[in-house]
């Protein structure tokens, strides 16, 4: 089996309005793993086809997210920065 290129590796996203389900086919090898391991945990997500390169799942339409990455200002980075050093000196010393 030939591996893709970063620029070969698509991931296509289908739902309408009317039905509850999307599919997703991907080429890409950890979303492949990701989706695998919630069609083993969920009946709801299913593998419908596999190929040489990709595979093709049927999930429910309210798993498909489209958010905006979290905006922090920098005084709260360096909230969470110094609260994270005092977690990790912690167990340091534990």
């Amino acid at each position: 089996m030939s591996r893709l290129l970063q620029i070969e590796r698509e991931t296509i996203i289908l739902f309408n309005e009317a039905e509850t389900a999307a599919t997703v086919e991907t080429c890409s090898p950890a979303l492949q793993r990701r989706m695998d391991a919630f069609c083993a945990k969920s009946p709801a997500c299913c593998l419908l086809r596999e190929d040489e390169h990709a595979k093709k799942y049927r999930c429910p339409k309210s798993w498909i997210k489209v958010q905006m990455p979290r905006q922090l200002t920098e005084e709260q980075r360096q909230k969470l920065r110094e609260r994270a050093l005092k977690t990790l000196k912690g167990r340091k010393e534990a």
